[in-house]
């Protein structure tokens, strides 16, 4: 820690903060981290302290740039409660400059999973790999019902940050429970952020996990497992009501496909259908499995949905190669001849060898077992670049183009 840092303690009286030891250290170390490996819990829940500067900094450098993710794997200290780098409690960062200096921040957000988990010294809720183990039939029961109606899924918002055009500041992740305001200048939780909308409900309560913002508005997509497909919400800045643009339905599987991000470009939303599908029986038992909530489905075939932003409608839903991807990096409409219409959507992705094996690798014990090492090393790991041109020409919509490269 710089020494200019200060470390304070959090609003919640569950636990106090306590910064690292030099036992905690050495515990971690025995784990297959350092102090320089990404994979360690952070032990401060909240802290904030001027950066040390390689080299300078420009003066018209002003500003702040927020973020969160995974920060907290153990909430009782011990170690070891949570074994998926996707269940970290999360930790917001901030960091600030201005007039040639950089200051950090970090607070662990205070998400009833987190709070929870702290009292109980466990995870109450379900998080993208854990589910509690049921005692009897009765908890059973229970534990179907509350998935059933979101109520069991955790609310820990690790996977982004977005400004919601009004001040206000929105932390979320793949469960609609887990938007949770902040304040994005003491990294406090202000509290729960209420949809003004009748959205959602039974068997629709997962949300893509990384919304598109513009000057305007936020653009998401919501899973629908009971009626296989996707909706495509609007809701515009400063509003609390999300507004239902179109939907598309499922052309495999029984289920969607998991919806971690997808692509949006200047009049149209690309939503993906990737055979990597919820599995509802698999969320209902709450039991361990390869993909935990997800099974891989590669028969059920892969497709790439186009919906004008303006009218809701499918422009062209085209069949693709099997991919697995869980980021879009990039989108944009290619236009005909004489600047007409746009012709063709080309997307970008972070593509997996489409296959699943990237859900495996991020378990914890795999990239602690990377001593010294903040990268992965192994070629069979490495993300692929995944460049698709989609034609909106009618009566055929077809992929014209699909290339993979190997990204190092």
């Amino acid at each position: 820690m710089p020494a200019t840092a200060t470390a304070t303690a959090r609003r919640n009286r569950a636990r106090p903060a306590k910064a690292t030891t030099r036992p905690q250290e050495a515990a971690a170390a025995r784990d297959g981290c350092t102090e320089l490996s990404a994979w360690t819990s952070v032990r401060q829940e909240r802290w904030e302290g001027e950066l040390p500067v390689q080299g300078r900094l420009p003066d018209w450098l002003s500003g702040t740039y927020l973020r969160s993710g995974p920060g907290l794997w153990d909430a009782d200290g011990g170690g070891g409660a949570f074994h998926y780098l996707f269940d970290g409690y999360a930790t917001l960062v901030r960091v600030s400059f201005r007039q040639g200096r950089a200051t950090g921040a970090h607070r662990l957000i205070e998400s009833d999973a987190y709070v929870s988990a702290v009292e109980s010294g466990g995870p109450v809720l379900l998080e993208f790999s854990q589910c509690p183990k049921p005692g009897n039939m009765l908890d059973r029961v229970s534990n179907a019902v509350g998935i059933l109606s979101g109520a069991a899924l955790t609310d820990n918002p690790n996977a982004g940050v977005l400004p919601l055009g009004d001040g206000r500041v929105l932390c979320l992740t793949e469960s609609t429970k887990s938007s949770v305001l902040v304040d994005p200048e003491t990294l406090a939780t202000v509290g729960k952020f209420r949809y003004a909308d009748g959205l959602g409900g039974m068997m629709m309560m997962i949300q893509s996990g990384h919304p598109i913002v513009t000057e305007s508005e936020l653009l998401k997509v919501l899973p629908d497992l009971a009626r296989p497909g996707h909706l495509v919400v609007r809701m515009a800045a400063g509003s609390d009501k999300r507004e239902v643009i179109g939907r598309v339905d499922c052309r495999g599987g029984p289920t969607p496909g998991w919806m971690h991000s997808f692509a949006v470009t200047e009049n149209y939303v690309v939503v993906p259908e990737m055979p990597l599908r919820y599995s509802a029986s698999r969320l209902l038992k709450g039991e361990p499995a390869p993909y935990y909530a997800f099974e891989w489905l590669p028969a059920s075939g892969s497709y790439m949905h186009v919906m004008c932003r303006s009218t809701g409608k499918t422009v062209a839903s085209v069949e693709v190669p099997p991919f697995m991807a869980i980021h879009y990096i990039n989108a944009y409409e290619e236009r005909g001849e004489d600047d007409g219409p746009a012709a063709a959507v080309i997307v970008d992705c972070c593509e997996h060898y489409g296959d699943p094996a990237i859900i495996e690798t991020l378990a914890l014990h795999r990239l602690r077992s990377f001593r010294d090492q903040d990268v992965l090393p192994d070629a069979r790991y490495h993300t692929m670049y995944m460049h698709m041109v989609v034609a909106l020409w009618q009566p055929m919509h077809q992929l014209l183009l699909s290339s993979r490269v190997t990204v190092s």
